[in-house]
């Protein structure tokens, strides 16, 4: 069986709230359910099935778990490359998609196309979303109650296929959520701030950036302060303080130059220059 398996497994049983002695018991010992959890022993189909019965879990349940869990690991797969430039191989990876959804007919290899669809639209590689696709796209958000980790990236991916009043709606809905990965909360309001401002949005992108403040960790990775800093100066622009825009401007200018990263520092400085003729 995957290493996944077990480790699914766990979080499942953990969740549940019992013990490795109580989800074993009557098919294997504690010590071989603790070697499958950490991907490090193997179980036949017959005593994996008792094990999920222990724990109060169905074939479907699990088995719709174990194919979120993909779908995220796809997701990400993707963000890389999108981030890497490497849109061709973003390419591939939508027809294959598209190549298991003809051949399975599975739901999730269906959405996972049409995400994969969405982003390859922002760089015109293919036309925009179907009518149906945009119906299933809507259906598939609205039917969720509880978010997880592959909807969120799901979300994060699809919003810019999206109008505005539903981006606000899902997104919302998302920051009443309690325990939700913040680095996937940030994507999202990075992302949705971007598509709201560009929409005209302002007190939407006031508010989501306030939101986006927040959550900012305060030791981590400098991008995640640039995002805020670039979205931030986006929005004085819109609203015509080229000034304050272009103090933001320097800022990041600077901080790349303090972090020893002078080629993008000189993308801002030359944004920089730009906005000083607009005074």
């Amino acid at each position: 069986m995957d290493k996944e398996i077990g480790k699914i497994f766990r979080e499942l049983r953990q969740e549940k709230g019992l013990s490795l002695e109580k989800a074993s018991e009557g098919v294997i010992s504690i010590s071989q359910l603790s070697h499958f959890e950490r991907g490090k022993g193997d179980l036949t189909t017959g005593k994996f099935f008792a094990l999920i019965k222990n724990i109060d879990v169905s074939i479907d349940e699990f088995s719709a778990i174990l194919t979120n869990d993909a779908s995220s690991l796809l997701f990400e797969q993707a963000g890389r490359l999108e981030q890497a430039g490497k849109i061709d191989e973003l390419v591939k990876l939508y027809e294959n998609e598209r190549k298991i959804y003809r051949k399975t007919n599975e739901r999730q290899h269906q959405l996972n196309a049409i995400a994969l669809k969405s982003m390859l639209i922002n760089y015109g590689k293919v036309k925009s979303l179907t009518t149906i696709e945009q119906e299933i796209l809507e259906n598939y958000f609205y039917e969720i109650e509880e978010w997880k980790p592959s909807n969120l990236r799901f979300f994060a991916i699809a919003l810019t296929q999206l109008d505005n009043k539903s981006i606000v709606f899902y997104l919302d809905n998302i920051l009443e959520q309690n325990n939700l990965d913040n680095n996937l909360i940030l994507m999202i309001l990075r992302n949705a701030i971007y598509i709201l401002s560009h929409n005209n949005q302002t007190e939407k992108v006031k508010n989501y950036l306030e939101q986006f403040k927040v959550r900012i960790p305060q030791i981590g990775n400098i991008e995640i302060g640039i995002s805020y800093a670039i979205q931030e100066a986006e929005l004085y622009e819109m609203s015509g303080n080229i000034q304050a825009t272009i103090t933001i401007l320097k800022r990041i200018a600077k901080t790349y130059e303090a972090f020893f990263m002078p080629e993008k520092a000189k993308i801002y400085r030359e944004e920089i220059k730009k906005m000083q003729q607009k005074l």
